[in-house]
């Protein structure tokens, strides 16, 4: 069954579904290059929400399915960047360290947590990187050599090039690429 339209299905998205998510090309922020497996619309959009939001973990999982033929092939661990503890505590999910469990699961790659949270930080869900605020998180230790970063959505990019510089990754994957932002 389709985890998005609930029809008759082979795997967690029916082909309808499958053929609704838009690919979008990589991109480059501050140096760091990273690859999203779809645009932050239609059904990726929801399965963000429903991971992000209501702790639907099989959204991950999907969203991870997804993600997984965006690892680059000599990548060695992936670094999920952190949710806020206060975020994570509302909403019962860090996203970004369920999209990293599941791709572990997925390519046999090794988690390694490198970026500690803060208890809170402003949302920057809908801002653009003029009004965004540094994230609020600290390097535990350096990402071993081939770290790929993990998170759920690219906006602007502020967030992914913040937490690279902190665990010293040169690229990462995301989820989703929100087009309506501006990459700088």
């Amino acid at each position: 069954m389709c985890i998005f339209c609930w029809s008759s299905a082979t795997s967690r998205l029916c082909d309808s579904c499958r053929r609704s998510l838009r690919p979008v090309p990589t991109s480059t922020v501050a140096g760091l290059l990273i690859a999203s497996a779809a645009a932050h619309e239609g059904v990726a959009r929801r399965l963000v929400h429903l991971l992000k939001y209501q702790a639907m973990e099989a959204a991950g999982m999907t969203l991870a399915e997804l993600m997984a033929p965006r690892v680059p092939g000599d990548a060695a661990t992936l670094v999920p960047v952190p949710r806020a503890r206060a975020r994570r505590m509302r909403y019962g999910v860090d996203p970004a360290r369920v999209l990293a469990d599941s791709l572990a699961e997925i390519t046999g790659l090794p988690v390694v947590d490198c970026l500690a949270p803060a208890l809170w930080w402003p949302s920057h869900a809908g801002m653009g990187r003029s009004q965004r605020r540094a994230p609020g998180f600290r390097s535990l230790r350096s990402a071993p050599a081939g770290g790929l970063l993990v998170d759920d959505v690219l906006t602007t990019g502020a967030t992914l090039a913040a937490a690279a510089q902190l665990a010293g990754c040169r690229r990462a994957v995301t989820a989703t690429r929100a087009e309506s932002r501006r990459l700088e």
